[in-house]
């Protein structure tokens, strides 16, 4: 039995060995049974504050835009001329204005509701995932950042004469730190699970998928480009073994700074009751007369910076369907943009004489001619014989000779 001891029985054995009253050569043990000790809880997971917060004052912003554009398109979307008046980031304001408030009211305003939830469904997704990793006060600098930075890189790449605007430089950002934050040991199992969702939101994002997309690709470089330097700047100061990164009250301050910056930018430099400033140069959403270009002639670069300027406009997309037969380019892009420029709902919108949609109908029959197909070609422009033959003439003989007009007009 005495093999059954172990080291335990060893030193009972020596200690009823020794004299009553004598001190033995061994401290009394704490009894040796191996009690089940708790698992380490998890950490609680801590509600994402600052992502709630900014989610609701994005819709706030928009609720205002709504409520205070003077006409609102399909899908609530307020003119851009109402945007400009709300703070969009425009070049020409910016730099030779002197308004630099807009790098701040930019990121708090967007284009139409779906543009609102799209970016709202994907700032939800990282926000929930990250802000309880690293903390509110940094996620907050992260956004700031990030917005910062996609402001100043549409600024600098976007052509001077169209606006930006919109949350997703400041998403971009969060995605970027997401991505970098994931690789650390202190995210744990999930910060592979987080940086899989933040990789496939931002890559997308990164690639242009269309010449005429109205998607800002350099605010979003902006934003990627400055939460990535955020994203080491944090891992440089999260030092192993503590739950939170330090300089918290930095990050903190540099959230805090801008959130009041926007706040006050919001409200001393937008124009959100002010229908009249809303339309002052842009009325809503056209063209100024100033900018039309002269004549029908007009080159690709200019008619696609009116289209991306003035997307509700149906001049725009006439002359950037003028410019596709010119150029001698695809004809279903005039196609396209010819059937957006007769839209009836747009001509009323606009305030447009009957005139003008009946010749952008004229051009979209010549065009639907020369991709040989006659019969829509005909039904489409023969209505319009009369028409073409009192007023364009150079038209009109292109009608008769495409076979839309048989002969002279009655």
């Amino acid at each position: 039995m005495a093999g059954s001891f172990g080291k335990r029985g060893v030193i009972q054995q020596r200690a009823a060995a020794a004299p009553q009253g004598a001190a033995t050569a061994f401290p009394p043990l704490a009894p040796t049974v191996l009690e089940a000790r708790p698992a380490a809880a998890a950490p609680a997971w801590r509600v994402p504050f600052v992502t709630l917060a900014l989610l609701a004052l994005l819709c706030i912003v928009f609720a205002c835009e709504v409520r205070f554009a003077p006409v609102l398109y399909g899908g609530m979307a307020p003119p851009v001329g109402a945007l400009i008046a709300y703070g969009a980031v425009d070049g020409a304001l910016v730099f030779h204005a002197g308004e630099w408030w807009r790098v701040f009211t930019a990121p708090m305003l967007h284009g139409s509701l779906s543009h609102l939830l799209s970016n709202a469904a994907v700032f939800a997704v990282i926000g929930f995932m990250l802000e309880p990793l690293i903390g509110s006060r940094w996620f907050a600098a992260l956004y700031a950042v990030g917005g910062l930075g996609g402001a100043i890189c549409s600024l600098l790449l976007d052509p001077p004469d169209i606006p930006a605007v919109g949350a997703s430089g400041a998403i971009m950002g969060v995605l970027a730190g997401a991505f970098l934050c994931g690789a650390s040991a202190k995210a744990g199992q999930k910060g592979r699970k987080m940086q899989s969702w933040a990789l496939r939101m931002m890559l997308p994002a990164l690639i242009p998928l269309a010449a005429d997309s109205h998607v800002d690709y350099a605010g979003h470089l902006g934003g990627v480009i400055a939460g990535l330097f955020m994203g080491v700047l944090l891992q440089l100061v999260w030092s192993r073994g503590e739950d939170r990164p330090a300089l918290g009250e930095i990050a903190a301050s540099i959230g805090a700074a801008s959130l009041c910056a926007a706040l006050l930018a919001l409200t001393f430099g937008a124009r959100f009751g002010d229908a009249e400033a809303a339309t002052a140069a842009l009325a809503p959403g056209l063209i100024p007369d100033t900018q039309l270009p002269r004549g029908d002639s007009v080159g690709t670069e200019e008619a696609a910076r009116l289209v991306a300027r003035y997307p509700h406009d149906p001049r725009a997309h006439f002359y950037r369907g003028i410019a596709f037969i010119s150029d001698g380019r695809d004809l279903a892009d005039a196609e396209e943009q010819f059937r957006a420029a007769r839209d009836p709902a747009a001509v009323a919108a606009a305030g447009l004489a009957p005139a003008f949609a009946k010749t952008a109908t004229v051009m979209l029959a010549l065009t639907i001619a020369y991709e040989h197909r006659p019969e829509e070609a005909r039904a489409l422009g023969g209505p319009l014989c009369d028409f073409a033959a009192g007023t364009l003439e150079d038209d009109y003989a292109l009608m008769q000779k495409a076979g839309i007009c048989a002969g002279p007009p009655s």
